[in-house]
């Protein structure tokens, strides 16, 4: 083969001479510059499939949610365990999705009507880890009523505490978990943290729904408001 002609070893070797004679600044240009394309790609690609992903956990848990907002209303035993069943394989099929949260918290409440409180508590504390912020609030309420019917007061107030965490009056539920927080501070004998909670409510929500509920609990605690 003469010398016009490149064979496959001379097709490799030239373009790789000819890159390799460019001054490094450039030779660095070129591998960072198609390092960041691959990048790009790569991230394109992932995008893609989460949103695809996402998408189809959006479509998945409608018809689950509103078996369980059923059973939740109907109260019977074998709606709620059918709806704990689809749950279930809803959060093993799209455990990863943002729709996981709403699914851990309706399973949170079937379990709990169904008289699981393990469960309940575990799945109201998924929720809570896993939601926005209204979720988590609002599964960390739930968590406090669990906790409070298994006994554990200290645990309650532990629940409430972490759902303040962050909230001001303005906030969704907060005139709920300072009511939960100052009932639980009475069942454990915490008078003096129970009026503390409820002139709390009342200075920051003078306005409050409940208020008159409020001022009736410290006058039982023998405060004014």
């Amino acid at each position: 083969m003469g010398p016009g002609h490149l064979g496959p070893r001379g097709a490799v070797s030239r373009p790789s001479a000819w890159f390799l004679e460019l001054p490094a600044v450039v030779r660095w240009g070129i591998v960072g510059t198609v390092g960041a394309l691959v990048v790009v790609t790569l991230g394109v690609a992932t995008w893609s499939w989460l949103d695809h992903r996402e998408a189809r956990a959006q479509r998945a848990v409608g018809p689950v949610e509103q078996q369980a907002t059923q059973a939740l209303a109907r109260g019977e035993r074998s709606a709620l365990d059918a709806g704990a069943v689809q749950l279930r394989a809803f959060l093993k099929d799209h455990g990863g999705s943002r729709a996981s949260s709403k699914a851990w918290y309706l399973l949170g409440g079937v379990e709990f009507q169904r008289g699981d409180l393990g469960a309940a508590a575990t799945a109201y504390g998924e929720a809570a880890r896993r939601g926005s912020p209204s979720v988590a609030a609002l599964s960390r309420l739930d968590l406090s009523y669990v906790r409070e019917a298994k006994g554990d007061l200290p645990g309650a107030l532990q629940a409430v505490n972490q759902g303040l965490q962050g909230r001001t009056a303005r906030d969704f539920l907060y005139q709920d978990l300072l009511m939960a927080k100052g009932r639980f501070l009475e069942e454990t004998k915490d008078t003096a943290g129970a009026v503390d909670v409820y002139r709390r409510l009342l200075r920051e929500l003078p306005a409050a729904a409940r208020g008159d509920e409020v001022r009736g609990r410290l006058a039982l605690l023998g405060a004014s408001p």
